[in-house]
């Protein structure tokens, strides 16, 4: 089923009875999608109640405290980061744990649906989705259809990725380029819907003193985000190494973000080229009010990723009215319109990054505003509609 057969459209005064869904996001990978998701499925007469793992220090909640409970590795987080082997090992023990748990509840009849953000260990969690199946239908929504956007996490993180998509009732994707991807995979195409992701609004606005700061007369482009391997940083380094000094000159590029892998041979990288005056590193977990503060700053935001289906950070950041440089992938290719609101290139190839940012540095292109036309309350309805659906098919079949 696609965005359009779905209705894409608010559900009437005569909506259904309330349903109780439990969605489950254990590591809250996505905490601000989760929130969006929670007030559509209330406006179409879902109660949510999200399980995930405790807040960490620092972390400023974006899900409603009475709708979100910590019930996944609970005492993992007492665990110091740095002890990252324990960590992982008791974080695989407790997933277990709290997955049995789960099912205990279930059996209890607590809920109408279970809705799954993301598999963890792949191969457990689709046991888990079988014997969760037999209380209740289960959702699951991917949002990334290679496994952790083509990184190595683990053995037990990566092997087995569809496993949980075979046993869930129905899946839900964000981009046709997703469900057609599924579809070649040989997942059954009539459990695949395509329902789109939501806005994500800023929780801030620039402060004082970032308005009253003088811009930088040189064009910005930020790359913003957790610093991972598939957001292609080194090949922006790359690209920004192949462009020629004088074009170089008149931009510049802002990373920003906590660096989730090594650093170190980016930065190093960057020195051996001479970027350090066109590059620059802001790492760290930015609050609302520095993402905003940084949004401002920037005249453009630059996406050279290797993979991606969806992204939340292009949800927030479309509306801005800022130009975009991104590969040619996922959400990318099929919503940036290219020319208007920036310019696609082909993932990987640092000669077209570099010649399309060099053009930005010099063109200075400032699209208007572009507000995201979906809207979390007809994406709540088209998901009311499917968990529905799915509760409808586990009846006739009983």
């Amino acid at each position: 089923m696609t965005w359009a057969q779905a209705g894409g459209a608010v559900a009437d005064d005569d909506a259904p009875a309330t349903l109780f869904a439990l969605l489950l996001d254990p590591s809250l990978f996505t905490p601000a999608y989760d929130a969006g998701l929670s007030s559509g499925l209330r406006q179409a007469g879902v109660r949510p109640l999200w399980l995930t793992r405790p807040l960490r220090e620092r972390e400023e909640a974006e899900l409603d405290p009475a709708e979100c409970e910590a019930a996944f590795y609970r005492r993992v987080e007492a665990i110091a980061p740095a002890r990252r082997r324990l960590r992982a090992v008791a974080k695989g023990a407790s997933h277990l744990v709290d997955l049995a748990a789960l099912l205990r509840r279930l059996g209890r009849n607590e809920a109408d649906v279970v809705h799954l953000q993301w598999a963890v260990l792949p191969a457990f969690d689709a046991a888990a989705i079988l014997a969760m199946r037999r209380h209740c239908p289960v959702v699951m929504t991917v949002h990334d259809t290679v496994p952790f956007n083509g990184e190595r996490i683990s053995l037990l993180q990566n092997k087995g990725f569809d496993l949980p998509l075979r046993a869930a009732d129905r899946l839900i994707v964000h981009t046709r380029a997703a469900l057609d991807t599924l579809r070649a995979r040989g997942l059954d195409a009539h459990k695949i819907h395509l329902i789109p992701h939501g806005p994500l609004p800023l929780k801030a606005k620039p402060s004082a003193e970032a308005l009253a700061r003088a811009r930088s007369k040189r064009f910005t482009l930020v790359l913003f985000g957790q610093i991972k391997p598939y957001k292609g940083v080194d090949l922006l380094i790359e690209a920004l190494g192949q462009m020629p000094a004088h074009e170089r000159e008149q931009g510049r590029v802002i990373v920003a973000g906590a660096p989730m892998m090594d650093i170190a041979p980016l930065m190093a990288r960057a020195e051996a080229l001479g970027l350090g005056p066109t590059l620059e590193f802001r790492l760290g977990r930015l609050d609302h009010q520095a993402m905003a503060d940084l949004f401002h700053e920037a005249d453009g935001f630059v996406f050279p990723y290797r993979q991606i289906d969806a992204s939340g950070v292009y949800f927030l950041l479309k509306p801005l009215g800022k130009w975009m440089v991104a590969s040619r992938v996922g959400i990318f290719a099929e919503d940036l319109r290219e020319g208007a609101d920036g310019a696609l290139v082909a993932p990987g190839d640092t000669k077209a990054l570099s010649e399309a940012m060099a053009e930005a540095f010099t063109r200075r292109p400032a699209p208007p505003p572009r507000p995201n036309s979906e809207s979390w309350a007809a994406i709540g309805a088209a998901t009311r509609r499917l968990y529905d659906e799915a509760i409808a098919e586990r009846s006739r079949r009983a």
